[in-house]
């Protein structure tokens, strides 16, 4: 049997485990009043990682995948041709000063102005956009949460929305949101400057220095934010599900969390073969519809 074939079968035997779960299964005796009227729970990922030489990363690379296109990295003389790649939606550069720019020329700024084997040259921002909303408001959303961190920290901003895999979770909306690590602005001749490093990727040490909390209470702080713009687009919409940047542990949940399936996996599920961490989510949903009854 193909992976394909392999794939489509554990699809639907998921579906009809939670068909049974949640159809047919009987009520139980006793189950809360309030744990039946729970407002709807909308998908929360928000997760950042830099992009740094020390683990073989380009941002020019990233840039390209994330994109869909083709992007010459100068320093390197390496051509990534990312155009064969479907799924991506929508993207955009954003600056802080509501101007755009050419995503060749940004990144290959950005990869000019670290001198380190080891410098980071970018940021990463994978958000889950909710599949409550329609196609035009996660591009606003997203759009939104992009200016955010643009004007936020004055760096440059590349978001790509990209589609839910064709064989996967149909939910699984997702924006990639590059930032460059340094403060960007443009000279008399309009040319892009890198200037200095923006406050979230300073150390602690020098984050103290001038008044600011940990880089990891910053993360959390962006987090938040991402909680609080994405319900207000719920809201808006006219839907109650929301999302919830706390910990399932901190929500009072008994749900299993899944797991990010990252660029590997989710090539893996868009061509129609079956991932191990595309597996063990497709395990947890199965898992989490159970507990629902409990």
């Amino acid at each position: 049997m193909t992976d394909q074939k392999i794939l489509a079968v554990m699809t639907i035997e998921i579906s009809l485990t939670y068909f049974k779960i949640r159809f047919l299964k009987r009520p139980i005796w006793g189950r809360s009043q309030a744990k039946t009227e729970a407002k709807a729970i909308a998908i929360f990922h928000a997760s950042t990682k830099s992009i740094a030489r020390s683990a073989g990363r380009s941002s020019v690379a990233a840039a390209a995948y994330r994109s869909g296109t083709e992007l010459v990295d100068m320093r390197t003389g390496l051509v990534h041709d990312y155009t064969w790649r479907d799924g991506v939606f929508y993207t955009a550069i954003m600056l802080p000063d509501g101007t755009s720019a050419e995503r060749n020329a940004l990144w290959n700024a950005a990869e000019s102005a670290e001198k380190r084997k080891d410098g980071r040259t970018g940021r990463e921002w994978i958000i889950a956009l909710p599949a409550e909303l329609d196609e035009d408001a996660r591009q606003e959303l997203a759009s939104a949460f992009g200016i955010e961190l643009a004007t936020r920290y004055g760096v440059a901003v590349d978001l790509a929305i990209h589609l839910p895999n064709r064989e996967g979770d149909n939910r699984n909306h997702h924006a990639f949101v590059m930032t460059t690590t340094r403060q960007v602005s443009r000279d008399a001749t309009g040319l892009l400057v890198m200037g200095e490093k923006s406050t979230i990727e300073l150390s602690d040490t020098k984050r103290r220095s001038v008044g600011l909390g940990s880089a990891a209470d910053e993360v959390v702080a962006i987090r938040r934010l991402w909680e609080q713009m994405a319900n207000r687009a719920l809201e808006n919409a006219g839907s109650d599900a929301r999302i919830d940047s706390r910990s399932l542990k901190a929500q009072g949940l008994d749900r299993e969390a899944t797991m990010h399936l990252g660029p590997v996996a989710s090539d893996m599920e868009r061509r129609g073969k079956a991932s191990d961490r595309g597996d063990g989510n497709r395990k947890v949903a199965v898992n989490n519809a159970m507990l629902e009854q409990i």
